[in-house]
């Protein structure tokens, strides 16, 4: 169940072992590292020092068939010897000390107590790393964000890398301002762990003081126009309801209730077919047609405002009308209305007048004082 997108999934083992530079010299699939990984776990044993190629081939392949759940061959003598010669590289490996010993005819390590687990990040490596953390640093109000800095600061201090400056040269939208960010774990891990949550939640419409309670079970948090949303199965209107971060009041784990997965609820599905976060499971799809004027449709061309959209071939005067299919609601009107006099909405009608008396209501406000 998909809660919030946060990266890929975990590898099987973590891939921070791997030197940085090795990451941007070669392209290393997933087998290969646990290759890798089971052969310097091999080398490393104390209770057998010497291996051959088809011991460690076998112990491969145990590992690789638990992996993929599949049998599988073991790996043939020239991907081990392989394997074993690219550990061995300074520049685009490990700089590994895998001697051959001849009266063995086996391989082990020269030096007992390495392994590739225990490599030094050199500047470079520390340089990448403070990239990644300069970008992670926009997305506050996850600890798991915080806990990533205070790893690299300890992996700094405790190579004595100085950490590196530079200027910024790529920034995002502030997303994480404003109220309600204190409950992005808590809902985060609810969503994850598949917990119920009582919220105590203010809409707009509700006067001050009255204690509006919900127990929900929350399925995905998302972000839409610099605020977050959390989409959740609410226990006593049986359906997924839309709560805004900054109206909840207060947010705790409800252990009284069981969890209620609402299977229907697929995101991708969900909000196929509509723009920001307002809809009900019950809206249609209906196609929307609009007319952009020449300034703007290269904008749109090259920006479209869904993933539905299509064109028809230009006007006599240059003006192209744009098809989508979408549910309407609110932040679809607000959209329509930022392009100000450079489109007009064609269908449907009731989106057409909607738009048409907003407009109106707008120039009302603008009319010069009497």
């Amino acid at each position: 169940m998909q809660c919030i997108c946060m990266g890929s999934q975990g590898s099987p083992f973590p891939l921070f072992f791997l030197p940085l530079s090795q990451k941007r010299a070669m392209s290393t699939n997933r087998h290969a590292l646990i290759r890798y990984r089971t052969i310097d776990r091999c080398l490393r044993q104390r209770n057998k020092r010497f291996w051959t190629w088809q011991e460690l081939a076998a112990a491969c392949g145990e590992e690789l068939r638990e992996f993929e759940g599949v049998d599988r061959d073991d790996p043939s003598e020239r991907t081990i010897k392989g394997d074993l010669s690219f550990m061995r590289n300074a520049d685009q490996g490990y700089g590994a000390p895998i001697q051959w010993y001849p009266g063995e005819q086996a391989y082990a390590y020269s030096e007992p107590g390495f392994s590739i687990t225990q490599l030094p990040l050199d500047d470079a490596d520390m340089a990448e790393l403070g990239q990644a953390l300069s970008i992670l640093r926009q997305f506050r109000g996850f600890p798991q964000v915080e806990g990533v800095e205070k790893v690299a600061a300890k992996l700094s201090e405790a190579l004595r890398v100085q950490k590196p400056s530079a200027p910024q040269v790529l920034q995002f939208e502030d997303n994480m301002v404003g109220q309600g960010l204190q409950w992005l774990d808590l809902l985060y891990r609810a969503c994850r762990d598949r917990r119920c949550v009582a919220l105590d939640y203010h809409p707009f419409q509700v006067p001050e003081g009255y204690q509006h309670r919900r127990i929900v079970s929350p399925q995905l948090l998302k972000e839409y126009n610099n605020r977050w949303f959390l989409f959740a199965c609410d226990h006593r209107r049986h359906g997924i309801r839309t709560y805004a971060l900054d109206r909840i009041r207060e947010a705790a784990f409800y252990p009284l209730a069981d969890y209620v997965e609402d299977r229907r609820f697929e995101p991708a599905d969900y909000f196929r077919h509509t723009i920001g976060v307002s809809r009900k499971p019950e809206d249609e799809v209906q196609e929307v047609r609009i007319r952009v004027q020449p300034g703007q449709v290269q904008y749109l061309l090259t920006k479209p405002l869904h993933a539905s959209q299509q064109q028809q071939p230009p006007e006599s005067n240059g003006s192209v009308v744009f098809i989508y299919q979408l549910t309407l609601n609110v932040e679809l009107e607000n959209l329509l209305l930022s392009f100000g006099e450079w489109i007009e909405v064609l269908s449907p009608e009731s989106l057409r007048q909607k738009i048409a008396e907003r407009a109106r209501r707008q120039a009302e406000q603008y009319r010069p004082a009497r």
